[in-house]
Parts: C-alpha cells; structure tokens; sequence
C-alpha cells in the first residue's frame, strides 16, 4: 500500500464524494479532490506525497476497497454532497453526507462498512462538462 493511499484514506473528509457502488465483496467510492478558489495548484507526480489532496483542482479517484462486510447503506443518489461525518477506524470507514438534489428532495446518505484492504486508482483531472 501505498503512502499516497493512506493520505488520501487519512483525507477523506476533504474530498468530494461523487458516488458509490458495489459489486460482490468490492465497494468502489468515487471522490474528488478539490481546491478551493483562489489557491495554487502545483501537482506532484511523487507516489510518496503525504497530503494527496493538496494541490488538486478538480482531480478524480476511485477508492476500491475489498473484502466488504457489514455494509449499511441508505439514503438515495443525490446530485451534489457535503460531507457531514468522515470516521475511519482501523478497517471499519463511517461516511454520512448530506445531498441536494435538483430534481427531488434532498436527503442523507451514510455507507458503513468494514473490509480487508484498499486501493486508490487516480482517474486523472476532470476537463469540465461535455457541451
């Protein structure tokens, strides 16, 4: 595992939560690592970076985590998230956010889980919407 891993584990909260989904023993959790306006980017391509999320502007990853058990799950896919709670303790993770939805109500949603291991996958910088 990698430092990077951890550090972005380690700053969750600070990140973006797009989506989730699972498939068999595997939840995939879909962040974004974002700057607030105003401050400098400078990206590093160091693995060994301690404070992944600084430094990135619209920046995707996927944490894959494997070997779920004791998944608790509610709540309904909104269109924006605030992040409300982040708690990790040793392989057990505790998220709640609160959703706004354009087009329904608003609501929470709140994943528990614990599992075996984790990966990040860097899915690059978001370009912005499609026209």
């Amino acid at each position: 595992m990698k430092a990077s891993d951890l550090a972005l584990l380690a700053n969750l909260k600070d990140c973006d939560f797009v989506r989730y989904s699972v498939k068999d023993d595997t939840l995939s959790l879909t962040v974004v690592g974002d700057n607030e306006e105003g401050e400098s980017i400078d990206h590093h391509d160091d693995e060994e970076d301690p404070d992944c999320c600084d430094g990135l502007n619209g920046h995707l990853f996927t944490l894959l985590f494997k070997g779920v058990k004791d998944l608790h799950a509610e709540g309904e896919e909104c269109d924006n998230y605030k992040t409300i709670k982040v708690e990790e303790d040793g392989n057990h993770l505790l998220l709640l956010y609160e959703g706004t939805s354009f087009d329904g109500p608003d609501g929470k949603v709140s994943l528990s889980f614990s599992y075996d291991s984790f990966s990040v996958r860097d899915d690059g910088e978001i370009q912005g919407p499609d026209a």
